[in-house]
């Protein structure tokens, strides 16, 4: 018979069952690799894409007519750059979609060659368009057409990659930790009998379980703080609200953990040795990295496959985190992914509770 239950010896298990797996975590290559490693390595790669205006490429061929007020206007065309070659070089690249348009430049003419493999293209038609446009009427000598349009710019934030792939690697690094972490590290204490040895004292399971989340929480946080560290020092990082946003991201991503530890338990009160748990662990972890939008949107899938990423855990969090840190909302704001969340949890740690095994 077990001896009886006090609250001061519930709550010493309770910090060393959290000090101690929390220590094992940070000095783990597992979580340090995708935890850490893998999502600074991924925004430090990715972090200069759409940092800047995409450049229009025109190939003109070599030898054309510099006299020709055409060629002037392209040179100073805003957001553009010429290259020189061989048409026949220029029409291979055109081919390729390395290049958005080929010209053909004559005194008179411009001729404009377009490829289907650049959807830019189209754009480039355009831009050329209002280009050809204004010189006839500068030729011609008016200076005051009938028509004009007038164009305000107001100041705004430009949308770079950076802001969509950040709070996907943190969505990345919290189900990392809850999943497979938590699978691994509980079949590892169920293998080594070491819950056996716990439950020979008088430490409660819910002990056991509150310190072994606390610990994934508290790593998960860390692992959180370093990835927006590292997009703000080196990348410029913006979050919209300063430490209001900070604070919301933080309690999302405390909810974003503690909503897949339920997936983890499930896992791993469900499987008794690694062979059978990595397959469960790899479908609900691996799946949620692809569909989910932490690397990519989900708008590039069909629109039945959409459907079933929109409604995933983690793509709840990564929408979150991202109305959050680059549009300022307020929790408030995003109580939809919120009620989601919550309900993918209820339903986790339902099935936790009716079929978690100790042994």
């Amino acid at each position: 018979m077990r001896d009886p239950i006090h609250a001061p010896s519930q709550v010493r298990a309770f910090l060393a069952l959290a000090l101690y797996p929390f220590l094992a975590m940070t000095r783990s290559v597992g979580t340090v690799a995708f935890g850490f490693l893998f999502p600074i390595a991924f925004i430090g790669v990715f972090g200069f894409i759409g940092g800047g205006p995409q450049e229009l490429r025109l190939g003109l061929a070599a030898g054309a007519d510099r006299a020709s007020p055409l060629y002037a206007a392209l040179q100073q065309l805003p957001g553009a750059r010429l290259v020189e070659a061989e048409p026949a070089e220029l029409d291979r690249q055109l081919r390729l979609g390395k290049l958005d348009a080929m010209l053909e430049l004559e005194p008179a003419d411009l001729r404009l060659r377009l490829s289907s493999a650049n959807p830019q293209g189209q754009y480039t038609r355009l831009v050329l368009d209002a280009l050809v446009d204004r010189l006839n009427l500068r030729l011609a000598g008016v200076e005051q057409p009938p028509l004009r349009l007038e164009v305000q710019e107001v100041s705004g934030r430009s949308q770079r990659y950076l802001d969509f792939a950040l709070p996907g690697q943190i969505g990345f690094a919290l189900l990392s930790t809850a999943t497979f972490g938590t699978v691994f590290g509980l079949l590892y204490l169920k293998k080594t009998l070491v819950l056996k040895r716990m439950f020979a004292t008088p430490t409660r399971g819910i002990t056991i379980l509150l310190g072994q989340g606390v610990a994934r929480l508290l790593t998960a946080l860390l692992q959180m703080l370093s990835i927006l560290v590292f997009g703000v020092v080196f990348f410029h990082f913006q979050l919209a609200n300063g430490l209001e946003t900070f604070l919301s991201m933080l309690a999302l991503a405390a909810l974003g953990l503690v909503v897949f530890l339920g997936f983890g338990l499930l896992i791993a009160g469900r499987t008794d040795n690694q062979e059978s748990a990595a397959p469960m662990t790899n479908l609900v972890g691996l799946s949620q990295f692809l569909l989910s939008g932490s690397f990519f949107p989900t708008d590039v899938f069909p629109q039945w496959l959409q459907t079933i990423a929109d409604h995933l855990p983690l793509t709840y969090l990564n929408v979150a985190m991202r109305q959050v840190a680059t549009e300022g909302a307020s929790l408030l704001t995003v109580w939809p992914s919120i009620l989601g969340l919550l309900a993918w949890g209820a339903l986790a740690y339902a099935l936790t509770i009716r079929t978690f095994r100790w042994e």
